[in-house]
């Protein structure tokens, strides 16, 4: 794979054809449009409703903009009984905010109109992405191929179909739009230097505001104008427009010191930012680095990673590496291919660039989006670098590649949407409009669904809506052990749970440690709160399997609603005070098999009743459980219990309830069911950690 030498690239834009790249705008728009018209499904999730209640709540001024984007733990979210330190994320991020909130006035707050929105950012974007390919390649056809690669770039998915995103898009346009206007500055003309224009150099910076107060990532924009004009005009241009560089540097100290002094910004938690410290956090900074790189280049999970939440570098020394020696090879390709290009080198400095501002942050897919689109310019110079037969093989190989990983990505996502919007519906399958003040009681809820009073308040129509966070399941997106949940007297909840326990695994850890640094949660433990307390009765650090909630009220209070999440049901409410029913015709017909002389009628009968209930005691948290253990229900006592057990609950009714909501919620189930099918293929091949389960890495 060499270098084209009969075609070279120069940094020149092809002879201007309006019509041509008006006609190759139209096939991109096309291209994201159809590459993400799933996304116009997804509806809300997790941040998005915060975002929506804020963005309506706050005015049109600077400060209600930024306010529409703060993030506090304890407030207006949801309560946690183990919480010892405030939590609060705070961005200065009003561009984004604002057109947030027109795009919310626009549509009448529709999730498609708004993901309509997210499109059009998109496809404008994609649009850059062609104009900067074109000008570098020097061949619109070539340009068109790099920006499709953006336009369906994997981990563009989550970016696009994600609206609390926003600030990627938006900031990546604009970022994109300066990058495009100064570089399309003639530098030469007629063998003489050619000055930058006053009205061109305000539009950059106004591009280039616009980019930084929708997303702090776009900082980057100075040094990358100073590596862009080094490359194409070499000292005598640096020196050159050494004015320019003063005006930019002087506003990117303005801001830095506006932003990082000025700006008011409690401590962020640990669970999200890692402040700098020592030389150890340097190795960790690169290793986060040359993580998100690679997942960037070859499309793998830009979520979690080797280098993370208290993760052991030097344990997984090999797979670094590993993930070394494969960006060393593409880098050695690119190099290969991008001979006389004079901005060869523009291009990974950007992608790099672009990553650091978050290397101290909890790293999400989302931060690919602003690398993504240098990455797709490069992945075009490659391409078209290549000679002969090369060039058309290894690009077929590229794009079926990049299209394979965009579905993969695409399952993925939709069943983590899924995941909460489960919770959602099934609080309101069961659950009618409650009045205000209602306190909600959620326990093995998915950290996925932390936003749930949240998105129940908007559904509802209720301001005053508080959610009480009783347990979190160790998976984020589903809870996939049985608890049981017993009531004891009036007052009081026993909820205990085998498998890893609550607070287990990264997630829990980072729960437990980033709100409760100091107090560790152990058998003993007592926490004393406003509507409850809670001691924890067996458990240590590595996780919690039994706690006793005491409520200063009856559970049966009107105004307190319990939920429990389970392999069986999301969000099913128990009913502590079950009004009971007699047994009908078919069960009592089953039971009396149950205790035919015949052994083998008596045999299938249990099993039929175990398979029968047994979900049902999943979904209800219910001790029955325990006479489940037997799948045959050999002993007549238990036998007895579970007759009883299901007079006392009507599980008659239970079943046809059940039954009717998997029927209801069937594709949003078999959505969900993809996610984790795809992981646990996923994770056969590659131990690692890449979504906060604990597994893999311990």
């Amino acid at each position: 794979m060499t270098a084209a030498a009969r075609e070279p690239l120069a940094c020149q834009a092809p002879s201007r054809n309006r019509r041509a790249d008006f006609l190759a705008a139209v096939g991109l728009f096309v291209v994201v449009f159809v590459a993400h018209a799933g996304s116009l499904r997804d509806g809300l999730f997790f941040d998005d409703h915060w975002h929506r209640a804020t963005l309506r709540a706050l005015g049109w001024g600077f400060n209600d903009l930024v306010e529409s984007a703060t993030f506090d733990l304890p407030g207006e979210l949801v309560s946690l009984w183990w919480q010892e330190q405030p939590l609060q994320w705070r961005y200065a991020r009003p561009v984004a905010m604002l057109f947030m909130k027109i795009e919310l006035l626009v549509t009448g707050g529709s999730p498609m109109g708004v993901h309509i929105c997210a499109l059009t950012w998109h496809a404008l974007t994609t649009v850059l992405v062609y104009l900067l390919a074109s000008w570098v390649i020097g061949r619109r056809g070539w340009g068109f191929v790099a920006a499709a690669t953006f336009a369906f770039q994997p981990h563009c998915v989550f970016g696009v179909s994600w609206i609390a995103a926003r600030n990627a898009l938006v900031s990546g346009f604009f970022f994109l739009a300066a990058i495009y206007v100064y570089a399309s500055a003639p530098v030469m003309r007629k063998e003489r230097e050619e000055p930058l224009s006053l009205g061109r150099f305000l539009a950059v910076l106004v591009l280039w505001g616009l980019a930084l107060f929708s997303r702090e990532t776009a900082i980057g924009f100075p040094l990358l104008v100073l590596v862009l004009d080094w490359t194409r005009g070499g000292r005598r241009l640096f020196v050159r427009r050494l004015p320019a560089y003063v005006v930019i540097f002087l506003l990117t100290g303005a801001y830095l010191y506006w932003r990082l002094l000025v700006f008011p910004v409690a401590g962020p938690p640990s669970i999200y930012f890692t402040a700098p410290s020592g030389a150890a956090y340097l190795i960790w900074a690169a290793s986060k680095l040359l993580h998100m790189l690679f997942a960037l280049v070859f499309q793998t999970p830009m979520f979690l990673g080797l280098a993370t939440y208290d993760a052991s570098i030097s344990s997984q020394i090999a797979l670094y590496g590993v993930m070394l020696a494969l960006l060393a090879g593409m880098v050695l390709w690119y190099v290969l291919t991008s001979r006389g290009l004079r901005t060869r080198w523009f291009w990974p400095i950007w992608v790099a660039a672009a990553f650091v501002p978050v290397i101290p942050v909890f790293v999400m897919p989302h931060f690919a989006y602003l690398p993504a689109a240098a990455f797709s310019v490069m992945l075009g110079v490659m391409l078209y670098g290549l000679r002969g037969w090369w060039r058309p093989a290894v690009t077929v190989l590229v794009i079926a590649g990049t299209l394979w990983s965009f579905g993969i990505y695409r399952y993925l996502w939709r069943g983590v949407l899924r995941s909460e919007q489960l919770i959602c519906a099934d609080i309101r399958t069961d659950t009618p409009r409650p009045r205000p003040g209602s306190k909600l009681f959620f326990l093995n809820l998915p950290v996925a669904g932390i936003y749930t009073p949240v998105a129940l308040r908007e559904a509802w129509e209720l301001e005053n809506l508080e959610g009480y966070v009783l347990t979190f399941a160790p998976h984020p997106l589903m809870m996939e052990y049985p608890c049981v949940v017993e009531r004891v007297g009036q007052c009081e909840l026993v909820v205990s749970v085998e498998g890893p326990g609550y607070f287990s695994g990264l997630s829990g850890r980072m729960l437990r440690d980033g709100m409760r640094p100091n107090s560790p949660l152990t058998a003993g433990t007592f926490v004393a709160g406003e509507l409850f307390d809670t001691t924890v009765l067996e458990g240590n650090e590595s996780g919690i399997r039994k706690l006793k909630f005491t409520f200063h009220r009856p559970l049966d209070s009107d105004d307190f609603y319990f939920y429990i999440s389970s392999p069986e049901r999301p969000a099913y409410r128990p009913r502590f005070d079950p009004a009971g029913g007699p047994i009908d015709r078919r069960a009592a017909k089953l039971f009396a098999l149950a205790r035919s002389d015949d052994a083998d009628q008596r045999r299938r009968a249990r099993e039929q009743i175990v398979t029968l209930t047994q979900p049902l005691a999943i979904q209800l948290g219910d001790p029955i459980q325990g006479d489940f253990r037997d799948p045959q229900l050999v002993s007549d006592e238990s036998l007895e219990r579970v007759q009883d057990w299901w007079r006392t609950v009507d599980a008659s009714r239970l079943l046809d309830e059940s039954a009717a909501w998997h029927a209801e919620h069937a594709a949003l189930l078999r959505q969900r069911r993809h996610y984790f099918q795809i992981v646990d293929f996923a994770t056969s091949l590659i131990r690692s950690d890449l979504f906060l389960t604990g597994d893999g890495t311990e």
